[in-house]
């Protein structure tokens, strides 16, 4: 019988120690950093144990030291170390808490274009959390928090560094009253960062951010097996990038009604309103990562929405929808109205022996101060269904002229996919492929699309293969995480900020595990992308191999690896960084106690 080992401190602390020491050759060499050779070690572990009771303080401690890609499963180019902790307090009361720490040296991170596989940064990076809440049978409930981190990366292939730190801590609350759900919140922020301009041969970017916020939220039952609610949000944001800065407050109002007077059929009502439309547009922006120039330029901006919707089964299978809206905007110093309606059905059924849904919805838009009319629409249908060992299915949307965030722009877009898989015997296979594209109405240069193929089998244990081939392109932001797709309407964003991209990646791994003590894989992957900006374009690439086999005989195994990697960009000036590490080493299991 196997027991797990546990000491105990004293009477009330119980600890329990488990992790792999690892000991092995090692070598790294390229072209912009010498090459080293030596003896390494390293290893991973997991402390965990509790306090007198499990829901009195619990914690657990989990270390690492030198741990890459060609000798433990650790995704890192070059060794990385670092810590993570996690430990509560009061876990079974009234009063629980906790706190989260983690901090990583030479980690592998990401630098991101849309539809193509990452390019490779590393660096170091820091986190630190602390919650806590009370929760009172018959009181008001509350919880607190506050989090803070810190990132500091380099990108292989150039000379361009990034760093970002942040910090954010609020505290919520809610209670039943009479019958009302009453909740409030208040949170407060503030981040700062370098942005690397590897893609645009500029200097690097500074961008410093600062924000607060808090809302109430009441809701109610209603008769007609309905439900009421309303909130209310202010937010105050506070930033500058590069010289441009924005500064305001938003405050929205938001109410809704819903009824369901039969089974059959339900009707709702919502409304919305916020006084700094130029503010939810900029903070949408600053959500994703991104930041831009003032938008409203010093002038004031608002929006109105008024939406009523209502849905009745016609039969199991077939539900009917109507809809009607009133929209009212001013942006930029004009005034903008919109009148909406709309109707579509909803269908679903078992269809030769598969499974069939589909919906279509017809919506007529009427711009104020104009006779012409907009009929837009938005159509979906997807298939499944198994015949013998096959199992394939297929979806399909379309859309055209769907209102934005903005009354004055529509965007349209179209997407479908495919997958099939099949068994024969011990061997499996499968396979998809998706397409996509979209843009504003008749809006030049605001279009994106991406597709993507993968494909893999398996045979037993023996043998697992995969492939993929994706491409994209479109207009984007960059971020200090990558590009991000604008997620507004690109002509409110000024030109000068918006970065064109496009590329194609693709990739290819096998694995084995002939025998249960022995795993081996493998994998390549390679991605070329163009961006430009302003005039100014460049050539980016990157292209990785991973291999990695362990060998266990009783509590000890046999690990070896090889990594390298290629990655440049044209715009940085420097030439690609060439990358290579290998490791074949020894390493064990303990169950220390």
């Amino acid at each position: 019988m196997s027991a797990a080992g546990q000491v105990t401190v004293g009477e009330n602390l119980n600890m329990n120690l488990n992790g792999i020491v690892s000991a092995g050759y090692t070598g790294d060499y390229g072209n912009l950093t010498p090459s080293s050779h030596s003896m390494a070690f390293g290893g991973s572990s997991t402390l965990s144990g509790f306090y007198y009771n499990p829901n009195f303080v619990s914690f657990t401690v989990s270390p690492y030291v030198n741990q890459a890609r060609d000798n433990s499963a650790f995704q890192s180019i070059s060794n990385a170390s670092g810590v993570t902790l996690e430990s509560s307090i009061f876990g079974g009361s009234h009063f629980p808490g906790s706190i989260s720490y983690a901090k990583a040296y030479n980690s592998e991170g990401n630098f991101a274009v849309p539809g193509v596989a990452n390019y490779t940064t590393h660096g170091d990076s820091q986190t630190f959390g602390v919650n806590w809440a009370e929760m009172l049978p018959g009181m008001p409930s509350l919880s607190v928090y506050f989090q803070t981190g810190s990132n500091q990366y380099s990108i292989y292939g150039s000379n361009d560094n990034g760093t970002s730190d942040s910090r954010s801590y609020g505290l919520r609350s809610s209670y039943l009253l009479k019958g009302f759900n009453l909740s409030g919140y208040y949170s407060a922020g503030s981040g700062h960062s370098q942005i690397p301009q590897v893609l645009q041969n500029s200097q690097e970017q500074t961008s410093n951010s600062s924000n607060s916020g808090y809302g109430f939220t009441a809701g109610h039952a209603l008769p007609l097996h309905g439900a009421f609610s309303s909130t209310f949000n202010s937010s105050k944001v506070n930033s500058d990038f590069d010289g441009y800065s924005f500064k305001g407050t938003i405050d929205t109002y938001t109410a809704a009604a819903s009824f369901q007077p039969t089974n059959k059929f339900h009707f709702s009502v919502s409304t919305n309103y916020s006084d700094n439309l130029s503010g939810v547009l900029y903070q949408s922006i600053v959500n994703a990562g991104g930041v831009v120039p003032q938008l409203d330029q010093g002038q004031g901006s608002n929006s109105f929405d008024l939406l009523g919707n209502a849905s009745y089964s016609i039969l199991p299978n077939l539900q009917a929808q109507g809809t009607a809206e009133r929209r009212q905007q001013s942006f930029l110093g004009k005034n903008f109205g919109a009148d909406s309606y709309g109707g579509g059905i909803a269908y679903g059924r078992t269809l030769f022996g598969g499974s069939l849904n589909s919906a279509l919805t017809l919506i007529d838009n009427t711009i104020d101060n104009s006779n012409e009319n907009t009929l837009g629409f938005n159509s979906m249908i997807n298939y499944t269904r198994r015949i013998d060992k096959w199992v394939m299915g297929g979806s399909f949307s379309y859309a055209q002229n769907v209102q934005t965030l903005l009354v004055t722009y529509m965007s349209s877009f179209y997407s479908y996919s495919g997958n099939v898989r099949r068994r024969f015997g011990k061997l499996s296979w499968s396979a998809s492929a998706t397409f996509g594209k979209t843009g504003l109405t008749e809006q030049p240069g605001t279009t994106s699309s991406s597709e993507s193929f993968s494909t893999g089998f398996s045979y037993s244990r023996w043998l697992t293969a995969t492939g993929s081939y994706s491409k994209s392109s479109g207009n984007a932001i960059e971020t200090g995480a990558g590009l991000t797709p604008t997620p507004i309407p690109s002509p409110v964003v000024p030109a000068n900020l918006l970065l064109l991209y496009g590329g194609k990646s693709y990739s290819f791994g096998l694995s084995s595990n002939p025998t249960r003590r022995l795993t081996v894989t493998g994998s390549f992957s390679k991605a070329n992308s163009n961006t430009e900006l302003g005039g100014t374009g460049s050539a980016n690439n990157t292209q990785q191999i991973n291999t990695y086999f362990q060998y266990q005989f009783r509590k000890v195994w046999l690990t070896g690896g090889y990594s390298r990697l290629v990655q440049g960009f044209s715009a940085s000036g420097t030439p690609p960084e060439k990358i290579s590490a290998f490791y074949l080493g020894l390493s064990r299991w303990f169950n220390f106690f």
